[in-house]
């Protein structure tokens, strides 16, 4: 593609060019706005944890006692504190999900676009363009949504009626076996939406169309692609798993060990968001490559 295509004052850069790795301070603002998100989930919880154990000299260390005694104590005496917090997070997450769409077309802007002489694209520019695309993104999530959670009960409802059909005739074990490997198909075809769906963002930021017309074009996009497409997006997703591990097990050696380790887990905390931004702004950048390609095939 070249870089003439252009609305407004920005112009498209060519498709080998767009590059999550070229725009740390788009990922720095993914990164912010994550973290943002997660205090305002986390820091109630620790606040009350706080001041259940305020007395204790390891502070919310003690929740992670042996045994359990202390979180098993304070789950009990806490629980309506503790649901208060969990709509809370529930609300927090469900409106960060769809106030996320700005950042994220923002920053699919940030990767796609540049100014006529070459400068980055600038935050005002691509958050306006967030902006401006936020319906056509709004109307793709919930399509996609939908589509998903249709497919997970068909599934769960297949599933069920495959091993009560086979339970008799196969025995118990065989007849799970066979409901795991319907219920793998029905999994693979909710991660192919996912695909898709992103796909779709990915086209409507690149053609600057509306949702349904990036619907059609990034279902085309995957159409043509359709393996390595699912493996570019696969293997990100297993790699954002590693940094989550690690950090479960150094919390596991470190937590409720003094300051110095709880600075150490704040530090690695923050490390793994970071990670998993660059590995899903890798996978948003592939996203508009594909669709850039896949113009250049039909046409």
């Amino acid at each position: 593609m070249s870089e003439a295509t252009a609305t407004d004052d920005l112009g498209l850069l060519t498709t080998d060019a767009m590059r999550a790795r070229r725009h740390p301070r788009a990922l720095l603002g993914l990164w912010a706005w994550e973290t943002a998100l997660a205090a305002l989930v986390g820091l109630p919880l620790a606040s009350l944890a706080r001041d259940a154990f305020g007395a204790d000299p390891r502070g919310d260390g003690a929740l992670w006692s042996p045994g359990g005694r202390e979180l098993l104590s304070f789950a009990t005496r806490e629980l309506h504190g503790l649901n208060a917090i969990a709509i809370a997070a529930v609300a927090v997450l469900l409106a960060g999900a769809v106030a996320g769409l700005v950042p994220m077309a923002a920053t699919m802007t940030a990767i796609a676009y540049a100014t006529r002489d070459r400068k980055a694209a600038g935050v005002i520019r691509c958050v306006g363009e967030g902006l401006r695309q936020f319906p056509a993104m709004v109307l793709l999530l919930v399509i996609a949504s939908i589509s998903q959670g249709i497919l997970v009960a068909v599934g769960l409802a297949a599933g069920s009626i495959v091993e009560a059909w086979m339970h008799s005739g196969m025995g118990e074990a065989r007849a799970q076996q066979i409901e795991g490997l319907l219920l793998l198909v029905f999994v693979a075809a909710v991660g192919a939406i996912g695909v898709a769906h992103d796909l779709a963002r990915a086209a409507v930021v690149r053609f600057k169309v509306s949702g349904g017309r990036g619907l059609m074009l990034g279902a085309r996009t995957f159409r043509l692609a359709p393996v390595a497409l699912s493996w570019s997006w696969a293997w990100r997703s297993l790699a954002s798993l590693a940094p989550i591990v690690a950090a479960a097990w150094a919390a596991e050696r470190l937590g409720g060990r003094g300051g110095i380790a709880l600075g150490a887990l704040l530090i690695l905390h923050q490390a793994v968001v970071l990670a998993r931004v660059g590995l899903r702004t890798s996978w948003l950048a592939r996203a508009l490559r594909a669709v850039d390609t896949s113009l250049r095939r039909v046409a």
